[in-house]
C-alpha cells in the first residue's frame, strides 16, 4: 500500500516531505478483513507514526540514522496491525 507523502517539521525546524510503501502479511485472511474493514480508516491512522518518529531528529539524524528509524516506524504500524495477525 502506497502511503501518500507527508510534511514532517524536524527538531531543528526542517520541513521534510517523507513517502512510505507498507507491505502486508496476513497470516489469517477472515481477521484481517474483519479488522481492516472494522477499524476507522487505518491510513489515516498511520501518518501519525512517521511524524511521532522523525519529529524528534535533527534533519542531519534523519539522514545519518535512516535505517534505524524505518525500524522505529515499522515498530509502531507493527504494534497496531500485530492482532490483525494473531490467531
Amino acid at each position: 500500500m502506497d502511503v501518500p507523502p507527508q510534511d514532517v517539521i524536524s527538531r531543528d525546524n526542517v520541513s521534510v516531505k517523507v513517502n512510505a510503501i507498507v507491505f502486508f502479511r496476513v497470516v489469517d485472511p477472515e481477521k484481517a478483513i474483519i479488522q481492516w474493514s472494522t477499524s476507522s480508516s487505518p491510513p489515516a491512522s498511520w501518518r501519525r507514526p512517521p511524524c511521532a518518529v522523525l519529529g524528534k531528529h535533527e534533519l542531519d539524524e534523519m539522514l545519518a540514522e535512516r535505517e534505524r528509524l524505518n525500524l522505529d516506524v515499522q515498530q509502531i504500524l507493527d504494534a497496531q496491525t500485530d492482532s490483525w495477525a494473531s490467531r
